[in-house]
Parts: C-alpha cells; structure tokens; sequence
C-alpha cells in the first residue's frame, strides 16, 4: 500500500501533464497569460530583492531574516505601486515568506553558493511560464499563487 502512494506522489511531482490538459485547468482557473507575466516579474523581482540585499547569516539571526523578508516585501510592493500596480496583501506575503523560509534562508553558505540563487529563480521562472509542460504539482502551484496574487491586483491608470 504505502509503495502505491509513493509511485502516486512521484507521479504527480515528476509526470508532465499533457498541454491540453494544462490549458483545460487554465481555463478552469482563468489563468491569463499577461497575468503569468505580471506575477513573474513580481516574483523575480522579490526574489532578487531579498538575494541582493541579505547581509549573511553571520550578521542575521530568524527574527532579523524574518525582518529582512518583510523589508524586502514592502519595498518590492512599493516599487509596484510607483508603476500603478497594487500587488500582494499579509496571506500573499506569509505565503511566499513561508516558501522562503522552506528554500533559502535555512541554507549554509548560502550568499557563496550562487546555484542556489539562480535555481531558486529558474523554479518560479518554470512556474509562471504559461506554455511549459508541467507536472500537477507545478500546475497546482501555479494555479495557488496566480490566485493569491490576482485576488490582490489593482491597476492604477
């Protein structure tokens, strides 16, 4: 029993879906192309953020890389917003804090090792790239940020 729910969740980590399937769940979900564009370039820019300004882990303790997230968070709202576009609320912050908290700031030596930097943009680089073959479990990842993410979108004009 337990090696048929192994080979379950290995199907669904690793086994890419079919692109009609893919676009089926798109369009179940409403998601836009543009809009995968938009959250991507959030994201990165986040991402990059957070890589550009982190000072080390001898300088930083949990509360201070909590700080530096949330920081780090305002400043890229804020940037967005300079352009007219309102983007992320507290639910979307905890969320891509949290993903943060699972992949980056745990890592050893993480500011000498820039595969970790680059892999970590690639990830959400794959994610958000609406014409990729992915997995049910990219898909589903995809569809669960894009959705945070649209629920907090204004455009200003």
């Amino acid at each position: 029993m337990t090696n048929k729910k192994t080979l379950q969740l290995l199907n669904y980590i690793n086994t890419p879906m079919g692109k009609e399937n893919i676009m089926l769940l798109y369009g179940a979900n409403n998601i836009r192309y543009e809009r995968c564009e938009l959250f991507n370039d959030f994201v990165q820019s986040l991402i990059v953020l957070i890589f550009d300004t982190y000072m080390g882990d001898q300088f930083t303790n949990s509360i201070e890389q909590k700080n530096h997230f949330k920081w780090c968070w305002n400043k890229n709202t804020t940037n967005f917003r300079k352009e007219g576009i309102n983007l992320g609320d507290v639910r979307t912050c905890k969320y891509f804090m949290e993903f943060m908290f699972d992949v980056y700031y745990p890592l050893p030596k993480k500011d000498e090792n820039p595969t970790i930097h680059a892999n970590i943009l690639r990830l959400w680089n794959y994610i958000f790239d609406y014409n990729n073959l992915k997995s049910k479990s990219d898909v589903d990842t995809l569809i669960e940020a894009y959705k945070l993410l649209e629920n907090t979108l204004s455009v200003e004009k």
